[in-house]
């Protein structure tokens, strides 16, 4: 029983090193896609709205992408489209190791939504 909270220890040690690891650009990444699901939170108060589609009806939670492209067909622009699309890149720039590429891909991505 003494090796208990030892384990407990070290698989908390575990779990945490992956964040400790993160990129500053994934932490980007992180942020601007926060801001961009408070856009699409916002334009889908605000917005004109669309019909249930069959996919809704699925019991499946709607992607990040998903509603940024039916918020583009409903006339919310394609700025989230576009921005979500950027964000998707760059976090398969993480996935590579390529710090520039992610870099440009947010910067892309928060030009999109209007963010600095």
């Amino acid at each position: 029983m003494k090796y208990v909270p030892s384990l407990v220890f070290a698989a908390f040690l575990l779990a945490s090193a992956p964040a400790a690891l993160a990129s500053p650009c994934e932490q980007a990444v992180k942020d601007t896609q926060e801001a961009l699901d408070r856009l699409l939170a916002d334009l889908a108060a605000t917005g004109p709205s669309a019909t249930e589609s069959d996919d809704a009806l699925l019991s499946h939670e709607p992607t990040p992408g998903g509603i940024a492209d039916v918020e583009a067909e409903i006339g919310d622009g394609v700025a989230p489209e576009k921005a979500q699309k950027a964000l998707d890149s760059a976090r398969a720039a993480v996935a590579a190791g390529d710090e520039e590429k992610c870099q440009k891909d947010v910067a892309a991505a928060r030009d999109a939504i209007g963010l600095q």
